[in-house]
């Protein structure tokens, strides 16, 4: 047997400070750590599947609302309606608006969105709006997490495979798992040669993405006119597939936006030299455009446009615009001497939901004809009603209100 080298008082004091030393290391880690600051409390048992509508109901009254002005839209992930204010992301049974989870931490949301089953919640911390968290929809507990440089504000959108996060320097595209696909704007370390002059002198006006793509409107220093810039993910996510897009005679502080990707493929209000939606393709090749009979009332938020089953559609202001999967203009559902559309649509058992002055306007969704008015009450507040469905429910969010409606007994 070896015997065991001899151990001082001295190899015991400097043991003792070294396990010392890790230990206030570790508490300080602790201390100033996402983990601490946050409040995680999942459900006490998952969320039923909801189960799709097979007929538009005949009647619905008001369920329950709450306050959410962290989101865009009504978020429903996992058979949950999800809701964001101040520090916290609550999860709400549908029915009752009973809270099944909730997740918060030490300061106020930046913004609220979703991917697949997951809530996506987003915090801000000194390096700007860059601290993500998934939570998912269904149990309430905590997914993928990510952080990164960020702008001090964004805006969220998802078409429900990807997030994208815009602010008016920066913008970046997260998959499901919260990585990074593809980044654009100021970068967080001029290293690459390649990087210098990304976005450089120019603010991000407008974006919206794909899983495949994004597409951007940038004002541009020493440029009177905007310009449309179209992005792919590449090898590497700073480094994306660019097109830059002229738009002559779009002046920088026009109304002009981006209104969706679907695919590869862009549609983009331009108001001049005459209100238009202008397709374009991934080469930055216009493919189609569609006149206006008048300029859109733009006083509402870029989450105007919703993709509902195969639909896009738009809410200019006192009109919907519709659009099928390829971006192609339909139909324009108008506003009349005794009812106009609130906002964009959502759909239900094959047909689409339209929120109006007088209620909730059901339409077949092929032709845009009139079908029938549900009689609601809408929430309220600014800007346009955007509404959610999950199975025979509609959610509708107006400002920072969010009124959940369902059938009545």
């Amino acid at each position: 047997m070896v015997r065991p080298e001899r151990r001082t008082k001295g190899d015991l004091v400097a043991a003792a400070t070294i396990a010392l030393v890790v230990a206030v290391i570790a508490a300080l880690f602790w201390w100033n750590s996402s983990a601490r600051a946050t409040i995680s409390r999942p459900a006490t048992s998952p969320a039923p599947n909801p189960i799709p509508a097979r007929v538009v109901p005949d009647t619905l009254q008001q369920l329950w609302t709450a306050s959410s002005p962290r989101t865009l839209s009504p978020i429903v992930v996992g058979g949950t309606v999800v809701t964001g204010d101040g520090r916290t992301v609550d999860g709400h049974d549908p029915q009752n608006g009973q809270i099944r989870w909730t997740f918060a931490r030490d300061t106020n949301l930046c913004g609220v969105s979703y991917v697949y089953d997951l809530a996506v919640a987003v915090y801000p911390d000194v390096r700007g709006c860059g601290q993500v968290s998934s939570i998912n929809g269904g149990t309430g507990r905590r997914g993928p997490t990510r952080t990164a440089y960020a702008d001090k504000q964004v805006v969220l959108s998802s078409n429900g495979s990807a997030v994208l996060s815009a602010g008016p320097t920066r913008l970046e595209l997260w998959r499901s798992d919260l990585v990074r696909m593809l980044s654009y704007g100021e970068i967080d370390a001029r290293v690459k040669p390649v990087n210098q002059g990304i976005g450089a002198g120019c603010t991000l006006m407008s974006a919206a993405a794909s899983d495949e793509a994004v597409s951007v409107t940038e004002a541009c220093r020493d440029q009177k006119d905007l310009r449309l810039t179209l992005l792919k993910p590449a090898k590497e996510e700073d480094e994306p597939d660019t097109k830059n897009v002229p738009l002559p005679g779009v002046s920088a502080d026009s109304e002009a936006r981006v209104l969706a990707v679907s695919g590869t493929t862009t549609a983009v209000y331009l108001p001049s030299p005459q209100p238009q939606i202008v397709v374009y393709d991934d080469t930055g090749t216009k493919i189609a455009s569609t006149l206006l009979k008048k300029a859109p009332v733009l006083a509402s938020s870029a989450q105007a446009v919703t993709h509902a089953g195969d639909l896009y559609t738009w809410w200019t202001g006192d009109s919907v615009e519709v659009f099928d999967a390829r971006l192609s203009y339909r139909y324009t559902i108008e506003a009349s001497a005794a009812v106009a559309p609130l906002g964009p649509g959502a759909m239900m058992a094959g047909r689409l939901l339209i929120p109006l002055t007088n209620g909730i306007g059901v339409y077949d969704p092929t032709s845009g004809t009139s079908e029938r008015i549900i009689a609601v009450a809408h929430p309220a507040g600014t800007g346009p009603v955007v509404p959610a469905v999950t199975g025979s429910t509609v959610i509708e969010q107006h400002g920072e209100a969010l009124a959940v409606f369902g059938p009545k007994a």
